[in-house]
């Protein structure tokens, strides 16, 4: 079994514990313990006081929904009872929160089995420089980048130590006894950026707009849809709303039909204002869920997005149709609706140039849409949309 060890005892310059300090929605501890997860840990311990316990009920309800098991302990010599002689280990530093790539990469974890290596920075990075006691001095040219990985027989080497002893720091010293290899961190290039110890909560502020900007979608104001999405996304993220892409998903869903009801009795304006809001809505839960998703390290699902776009065209294309004809009137000129929707998605995956972000906005077409439906222009600019898009795929067709 594959273990993690994480802590909550040391304190940040604002005299609060490192595990406590807000990250983009998360605590320090929560992106820990996320860490150890996506590195295959089975059951995860965290040392910390008997008063944080409550605080820790969140994370331990979260982790073993996804089928994992969590331990909080005060003392370390519990860990001896806890971890077996042929678990593997995973140490990290309290109140570090390293990039997932850059901590797989050091430890070989994708894969490996027999999982063991030690961390290191060079004496002269500026982490080990800053930070001594937390990056421990090795040797004369190294200091411990903050995460290791060893047989889990070494726990028992604890029970010689007194209860007040840094179990963490012990470990350390445990592994490079045992002859666990080093892993020289210097060429994943750790920095502040990708390697951030929670020791000040201005600098952690800094870390986490580092984070989202990495994370979001890239924003295109050419396409004011998709770029409004994508920065509610992000605020969404930022402030921990874990939930947010599935409640825009659902808000996406009932103003989509909405719009089509309206549509339906009549009222075009307001049908396509509500389905103009409602694939906002729904670009704001796409946009969420990549950010999250980049965020926290889990693999990217590109496809579920493409399956809600297309739903969300199969909408609006419906919502155009009875837009020009509602229920009970007949109307050929209906079918410009949803051809102007299937040649927008053709120009945006055949075309490049400035217009391909604007093709691919859908909320912003609909509620201009609405706005030409109030004096009655919608036929007229919806023929007027299909017959530039027309000529735009012929010319595009001819260059090739």
């Amino acid at each position: 079994m594959r273990v993690g060890l994480i802590a909550m005892l040391r304190t940040a310059n604002d005299g609060g514990l490192r595990g406590e300090m807000m990250l983009a929605g998360r605590s320090v501890i929560a992106w820990q313990a996320s860490l150890m997860q996506m590195l295959g840990a089975e059951r995860i311990i965290c040392l910390a006081a008997d008063p944080a316990a409550d605080q820790l009920a969140a994370l331990r309800e979260a982790i073993e929904s996804k089928g994992g098991q969590f331990h909080q302990v005060a003392r370390f010599s519990a860990l001896t009872a806890m971890v077996r002689a042929d678990d593997e280990l995973i140490v990290m530093l309290d109140g570090l929160v390293p990039d997932p790539s850059v901590v797989r990469a050091a430890l070989g974890a994708d894969g490996s089995s027999g999982l063991r290596a030690v961390a290191t920075l060079p004496a002269e990075h500026p982490l080990a420089r800053d930070f001594p006691q937390d990056f421990e001095r090795i040797d004369a040219a190294r200091h411990w980048g903050g995460i290791l990985a060893m047989r889990g027989a070494g726990v028992q080497k604890l029970a010689d130590f007194p209860e007040d002893a840094d179990a963490i720091s012990l470990l350390l010293r445990i592994a490079l006894q045992s002859s666990v290899p080093g892993r020289d961190l210097a060429a994943q290039k750790p920095t502040n950026g990708s390697w951030q110890l929670a020791h000040d909560a201005e600098a952690l502020a800094l870390h986490e707009r580092a984070l989202l900007a990495r994370a979001a979608p890239p924003a295109d104001w050419r396409a004011p849809g998709p770029a409004l999405a994508t920065m509610i996304a992000s605020r969404a993220a930022a402030r921990g709303f874990g939930q947010a892409g599935i409640a825009a998903g659902a808000i996406a869903v009932l103003l989509m039909l909405a719009g089509i009801i309206a549509a339906a009795a009549g009222h075009p304006a307001t049908g396509l204002g509500l389905a103009g809001l409602g694939v906002l809505a729904a670009q704001t839960a796409a946009a969420f869920t990549q950010t999250t998703t980049r965020l926290y390290g889990a693999p990217d699902q590109p496809g579920a997005a493409k399956k809600g776009m297309v739903a969300a065209d199969c909408l609006a294309a419906v919502t155009l149709w009875l837009s020009l004809a509602p229920l009970g009137v007949w109307e050929p000129l209906a079918a410009m609706g949803p051809m102007v929707v299937g040649l927008m998605r053709l120009y945006s995956v055949s075309a490049t140039g400035a217009a391909v972000p604007a093709s691919r906005d859908r909320a912003s077409l609909l509620l201009v849409l609405a706005f030409a439906s109030l004096p009655g222009w919608l036929p007229e600019l919806l023929s007027c949309l299909a017959l530039g898009l027309v000529a735009a795929l012929l010319l595009r067709v001819r260059e090739e």
